[in-house]
């Protein structure tokens, strides 16, 4: 494992920065334009759903493309924290993510804040433009 480590690294966390970018970016895809079963459809522009997506779409194109990948992190730690309490607690009356439902929302969560912690990585655009990380 330790070569593993040693060697590739930096391969490993920009996959894991990437997917991870991809796979919230897909559910703010889903919610803004009510594609793969979002209930009720496309959200409506100015709703809370609306505004979630709209985030949801920002910060997964900012880890992918390794643009402000720290702030959009940050951001997305703030969403997570939000659509847990929000979405899962208060719906349910019940803090277990087991309960709630809430599990996705912890994961992200806990995968933004090591986002947060590396930045962008190898693979960034803004590295390449600005030949360093802004945020």
């Amino acid at each position: 494992m330790g070569y593993f480590n040693i060697k590739y690294k930096e391969e490993v966390y920009t996959i894991f920065r990437i997917g991870i970018g991809v796979l919230y970016l897909l559910f703010g895809v889903q919610k803004l334009f009510g594609l793969w079963g979002m209930p009720g459809g496309a959200a409506v522009f100015g709703t809370l759903i609306w505004y979630a997506g709209a985030g949801e779409l920002l910060i997964g194109l900012g880890l992918v493309t390794g643009v402000l990948t720290r702030l959009a992190s940050a951001f997305g730690v703030i969403q997570m924290i939000v659509a847990y309490y929000i979405g899962h607690v208060m719906s349910s009356g019940s803090w277990n993510p087991g309960v709630n439902q809430g599990a996705p929302a912890l994961v992200f969560m806990l995968a933004f804040l090591i986002t947060f912690a590396y930045g962008a990585g190898k693979a960034s655009l803004e590295k390449k433009v600005f030949k360093k990380e802004l945020f």
